[in-house]
C-alpha cells in the first residue's frame, strides 16, 4: 500500500512541476524584465504562482509590455523602436528629467521666448536637456520655422506619442507620466540593452 501511494503522490508531484512549467512566463527564463526594471519576480507576481493576477504591477506590466509593443509596430518602427530598458535602465520607477537642467536653459534663453507662445520656451528647454542638444541640433539657425532637418522632423513624430502612450492605460487606475526624458535621458540615441 505504501508503494502505490508513494507513486501516487510522485505522480502529483510531476504534475504539479509540469504544470508550474507550463505557467512560468518566458520573461522568467530570459530575466529581461527583471533586468531591465531592476526588480525580483515577486514585484508583479505572487511567490511562484504565475497564474495569480492580482497584483496591480502585473496589469500595468502587462499593459506597458502592450504599449511598447505597439509603439515599435506603429510609430516607432522606422526608428528601431524601444526596449523596456530604454526608460528604465534598472529601475522600477524610470528617471525623471531634473528640474534644474530645463530651468538654467529656459532661464538662459527668456528673452529669446519673451514674444513667443505660452509655453514654448519651457517646450524647447525641456527638449534641449532631454537629449543633450542645441537649438541648432533641430532648428535652422535664424529661420526657426525651417523643419527641413530630419531632428525636426523626427521631433514631430516623437510627439505624437503623447496622445498613444495613454491609449494603453485605464487613468482610473494608473496612467503613467512621460518625459522625453525617460527615453532619452540627455541624449539623442536611446539605449535598448543594458551596456
Amino acid at each position: 500500500m505504501r508503494g502505490v501511494l508513494a507513486a501516487v503522490a510522485l505522480a502529483c508531484c510531476s504534475l504539479t512541476a509540469g504544470l508550474r512549467a507550463q505557467a512560468l512566463p518566458e520573461h522568467a527564463t530570459s530575466r529581461v524584465l527583471n533586468t531591465s526594471l531592476g526588480v525580483e519576480c515577486t514585484h508583479c507576481h505572487v511567490g511562484t504562482n504565475y497564474a495569480d493576477r492580482s497584483k496591480p504591477a502585473l496589469d500595468f506590466a502587462r499593459r506597458m509590455q502592450r504599449m511598447v509593443q505597439g509603439l515599435n509596430d506603429g510609430p516607432l518602427r522606422p526608428l528601431g523602436g524601444v526596449t523596456c530598458w530604454s526608460c528604465h535602465r534598472g529601475h522600477a520607477i524610470p528617471a525623471r528629467l531634473p528640474r534644474a537642467d530645463w530651468e538654467s536653459i529656459a532661464t538662459t534663453h527668456s528673452v529669446d521666448f519673451a514674444n513667443a507662445r505660452d509655453g514654448l520656451g519651457l517646450t524647447m528647454s525641456v527638449y534641449t536637456a532631454s537629449l543633450g542638444v542645441n537649438c541648432g541640433h533641430c532648428h535652422v539657425e535664424g529661420d526657426w520655422t525651417n523643419a527641413s532637418r530630419p531632428a525636426h522632423r523626427t521631433v514631430t513624430l516623437m510627439s505624437t506619442l503623447f496622445d498613444l502612450i495613454p491609449t494603453y492605460f485605464d487613468e482610473a487606475v494608473r496612467m503613467p507620466r512621460t518625459q522625453c526624458y525617460m527615453c532619452h535621458q540627455g541624449r539623442t540615441r536611446i539605449e535598448r540593452a543594458p551596456a
